[in-house]
């Protein structure tokens, strides 16, 4: 993984600390070669901790194992080693061992309560303090070969998890999500099988609603009409304090680096879409 930081023309790979060629992951014993699809981050930033979806281990790629990694971005050297790891192979759909986990987002547990978030796994509203050690907020990963979006509590003491909700994102795949965590919208992402579309979820608040309390598809767009429909795997969105005329920045990852180039950028409102 690399930390990339602006130069006032393009992103480079940060020079300090032992980030310059990038850093290679490892399981929590130091082996392994971790397939990382997905990253985020929690409620702090990197001090918090970076949390990596991967699908397989690079070094026994027949065999799926969707696992969510958390490191210590401080950590020196040229590796980093996992602090935490849970397996979740075993809770999600069998799938193929380049079809699993390809992304993750960290919702914190302030925007779930407040929004009437619905909790699958106890059958009412959901509630943080029936997930000890988890944190402030709940992990949504999302699923290469069904599209299915799942979130999760995660246990930072025993390991152990909870799959609170599975989402339906109304893509064939889900190559990334990311939570605009001002705005409050979810997003959705395909690569180029389906068109390079994107979608918005949200809670759904209207009272009598069958899906009341429960993430739903709000919004669905198509790429920018000035890009090609490229493998793009990433989605970041900038914060509302880089809005520049009511625009902020997003930002595609094209994992086939077509032309030589990782990224690419484009803007979205800083308001709520109508």
């Amino acid at each position: 993984i690399f930390r990339l930081v602006w130069n006032g023309t393009i992103w480079r790979p940060d020079s300090t600390n032992g980030w310059g060629a990038g850093k290679a992951v490892r399981y929590p014993d130091g082996t392994g070669d971790p397939d990382a699809e997905g990253i985020t981050i929690g409620a702090a930033g990197s001090a918090d901790g970076l949390y990596i979806a991967t699908e397989r281990n690079n070094q026994t790629s027949s065999v799926s194992r969707n696992t969510i990694l958390r490191f210590d971005a401080q950590q020196a050297g040229a590796t980093l080693t996992a602090t935490h790891a849970w397996d979740l192979t075993a809770d999600l759909p069998a799938v193929g061992p380049n079809l699993g986990l390809e992304a993750i987002t960290w919702v914190p547990d302030s925007f779930l309560v407040n929004r009437g978030f619905f909790d699958e796994a106890a059958g009412r509203t959901y509630n943080p303090a029936d997930y000890p050690n988890h944190g402030t907020g709940l992990f949504f990963v999302g699923i290469e070969a069904n599209g299915g979006i799942y979130a999760y509590a995660l246990d930072h003491a025993t390991g152990g998890f909870t799959r609170v909700a599975t989402i339906v994102s109304g893509f064939v795949g889900v190559m990334d999500l990311s939570f605009d965590r001002e705005l409050g919208y979810l997003w959705a992402v395909c690569d180029d099988g389906c068109q390079g579309r994107t979608a918005t979820l949200e809670i759904d608040g209207q009272a009598g609603s069958a899906s009341l309390g429960r993430f739903v598809v709000t919004h669905r767009f198509e790429r920018p009409s000035t890009m090609p429909n490229l493998n793009n795997e990433g989605f970041g969105i900038a914060a509302q304090a880089a809005c520049v005329a009511g625009q902020k920045p997003v930002f595609w990852a094209d994992d086939s680096e077509t032309g030589g180039h990782a990224i690419r950028a484009a803007s979205l409102p800083c308001a709520r879409f109508p």
